[in-house]
């Protein structure tokens, strides 16, 4: 399969293209283009017009376009104005069509503007165009500018000042030190037409009630080659620290506009490996919490802050060097295996549907029929690993260097999680994640997408992008291809492998599951901040409701608390008193068999609600954090009007609705019967089958 659109199929009129027209062109203040086009006669009947196309899309646009004289051209761009969309970058390329009596034909149109400096090849043509930013700031900036692509292809792009800014202007890092909590920065900065205003430390919030935000001191000197050469200053014992990422940004101002944008610092090749594998430097934080360097995925300069891990050692950096010399003097031996590699989260794991894919595969013999040798990557410590001894021949021990040898010689990894799940994916000194990232990946997924908006880490092209992405109903799959950029035929409804095992073993129980998902504001922070959460407070709450105990014993029921796996960390900081409630750590109960084994569900906005709905079981939603959840993570459903199961606000709702249910003797309400049969048309037991035939056809 392919794995990323050529610029052809990026714009599907470009195939159709007769020719390439190159031009010169001007923009006016008031949003007109003139493009001449010097070598081009065309017939004096013909009838002439400007299209232009959206990158990605099918969409075109037609410009009404006025002939000034035999080689020039006018149109008006405002039509563009009002395309411009909140946190996204969206380009249009521009094509001429000529039309006579005879036929009709498409050039592509080009321009050179490589003889220009870079902070000259994007030409505004459309300026504040406004829109509120998420976190109650100052609104964003969003302009017109055009460009040129690869080859020279002529286009308009529509962005926020912030990217155009990022896209021509330089700011590079020379240095960084950490010593005795005090951060020093030196870098160049080509600023253009701007002026600089300041540096400042950011954290990356999800929340507005999180914003933090810290000024460096910092001395400007004339460089060389016209840049100016700034050294920031800040003092990090005077910092609130939250978790995990924090961001260096540098505010440029057009006074004259009221414009303002800013802009990260850039590392280039030098600079990221010396971070990356010769500097060890850091900020001790409280609790075994650190603070350091690392480069994103667009080699700019940001800061971590979480707990020290086993991994973060400069050991690692010598097992990985040793497995990739070992890989590559027998790299012929390697490529004849045709490696397969199964996980779940963390590689702890082997209850989801990783494992149960994994586990399909080798009692079905999936391995001549793929192809394949499927090994499963799981920690010597796992408490599932017992599950896995009938296959201990194919197990790779996490982070050993036969795991690494074996991740690089890999064709392709299948996971419940994003692919680099396979390894340490916070280890400080890891160079993996370049090898990871190149592997063809299928994505089991760990439930249902709806509840949950994750297109900007799962979506195409993202880093946790895939190439086959496995889904469970036609309107998930619609939700995949309308949001995440995925082509149809790069995802496939088979349902989860999880679900080859699910059946309704709660007959001789009285059992009720709850099992909230996780909140990304909450992600590694301190105990004592987790304990001041909303979430915390509110399950508290209902653990310790004297009403919540009084149901349980009029009506003879046990409940299972369990957390997500990304807040297991926290299990010990929830406390009951009711012998009826009992809080499962993790490794204590499979998610699968409590899931079968319960009347119902309690949770919040957890995928698993899809796992008991399959189950022709009841659903409660908890939803005491709704707005704070919609403003920091959202979902492709409408809360309040298209969830399949009854919602609460508060404790003492949920409470009613709960007594509600049981006196129905757990049956589902019928609009709710009603959406299960929609969903889910033709239930069955062959997931993994369909997953294999779908990895043999399209992969």
């Amino acid at each position: 399969m392919n794995h990323s659109a050529s610029s052809a199929d990026e714009y599907s009129l470009g195939s159709k293209a007769a020719g390439r027209l190159a031009v010169k062109t001007s923009v006016s203040p008031d949003h007109l283009l003139t493009f001449t086009i010097e070598s081009f006669s065309p017939d004096p009947d013909a009838a002439i017009r400007l299209i232009s196309q959206e990158k990605g899309s099918e969409t075109l646009l037609y410009f009404d376009t006025e002939q000034t004289d035999a080689h020039q051209f006018t149109i008006s761009l405002s039509l563009l104005e009002g395309l411009a969309v909140y946190k996204q970058k969206k380009s249009y390329r521009f094509f001429l069509e000529l039309t006579t009596k005879e036929k009709s034909q498409i050039f592509s149109i080009t321009e050179d503007f490589s003889s220009l400096p870079p902070s000259c090849r994007y030409r505004i043509f459309m300026e504040n165009i406004r829109f509120e930013t998420d976190d109650g700031s100052e609104a964003l900036e969003y302009i017109g500018a055009l460009c040129t692509e690869e080859e020279n292809y002529l286009c308009a792009v529509l962005c926020s000042r912030n990217a155009f800014a990022e896209s021509t202007l330089t700011c590079a890092l020379r240095s960084l030190k950490i010593r005795k909590g005090i951060l020093t920065l030196k870098f160049d900065l080509d600023p253009g037409i701007y002026s600089y205003e300041k540096t400042v430390f950011s954290f990356r919030n999800k929340l507005a009630e999180d914003a933090a935000l810290y000024e460096f001191t910092t001395d400007v000197r004339a460089g060389k080659n016209g840049l100016s050469c700034i050294t920031a200053v800040l003092d990090l014992n005077k910092t609130e620290w939250k978790s995990l990422y924090w961001d260096v940004r540098i505010l440029l101002s057009l006074p004259e506009k009221s414009s303002v944008c800013q802009i990260p610092i850039t590392m280039d090749t030098k600079c990221r490996m010396f971070h990356k594998f010769l500097y060890n430097g850091s900020y001790p934080g409280e609790n075994n919490f650190f603070l350091y360097p690392y480069y994103t995925g667009k080699q700019t300069l940001a800061f971590v802050y979480r707990q020290k891990g086993k991994y973060d050692g400069m050991d690692i950096v010598l097992k990985e060097f040793l497995s990739i010399f070992i890989y590559r003097i027998t790299k012929p031996y390697w490529k004849r295996r045709h490696i397969c590699l199964v996980c779940e989260k963390f590689s702890e794991m082997a209850q989801d549907n990783g494992f149960y894919f994994f586990k399909h595969c080798m009692d079905e013999d999936e391995e001549s029929y793929l192809g394949k040798q499927i090994y499963y990557i799981i920690t010597k410590d796992s408490p599932d690993r017992q599950k896995l001894e009938p296959y201990k021949n194919r197990l790779l021990d996490f982070m050993t260097i036969r795991h690494m040898c074996y991740l690089l010689a890999a064709d392709l990894i299948v996971s419940s999680d994003s692919r680099y799940h396979t390894y340490a994916m916070q280890s400080r000194h890891s160079i993996f994640n370049r090898y990871i990232k190149k592997i063809p990946f299928v994505f089991l997924q760990h439930g249902v997408i709806a509840l949950k908006q994750v297109d900007f880490f799962y979506g195409k092209g993202k880093r946790g992008g895939c190439d086959l992405f496995v889904v469970s109903t036609e309107a998930e799959k619609k939700i995949i291809v309308d949001n995440f950029d995925y082509l149809p035929e790069e995802v496939i409804n088979t349902g989860l492998p999880r679900w080859d095992v699910l059946h309704d073993k709660s007959q001789d129980r009285r059992e009720i599951l709850i099992m909230p998902t996780w909140r990304n504001w909450l992600d590694s922070v301190p105990d004592e901040d987790f304990e001041q959460s909303d979430y915390f407070r509110h399950y508290m709450e209902l653990l310790n409701s004297k009403r919540f105990a009084e149901i349980l014993e009029k009506y003879d029921l046990q409940v299972n608390f369990y957390l997500h796996a990304k807040f297991q960390d926290y299990v010990e900081n929830f406390r009951s008193r009711e012998s009826r409630i009992h809080l499962i750590s993790f490794g204590e109960a499979a998610v699968n068999e409590m899931l079968m084994r319960c009347r119902m569900l309690i949770t919040d906005y957890s995928s698993v609600s899809w796992d008991v709905l399959y189950q022709d079981k009841p659903i409660l939603f908890y939803q005491f954090d709704l707005d704070k959840y919609e403003e920091a993570q959202g979902s492709y459903l409408n809360m309040r009007t298209e969830l399949f199961g009854d919602r609460a606000e508060h404790c003492e709702k949920l409470l009613d609705m709960l007594e509600e249910q049981i006196q129905n003797n757990f049956l589902m309400k019928p609009r709710y019967e009603e959406m299960r049969r929609m969903y889910f048309s033709n239930p069955d037991h062959t997931h993994s089958r369909q997953i294999c035939e779908c990895i043999k056809k399209l992969l």
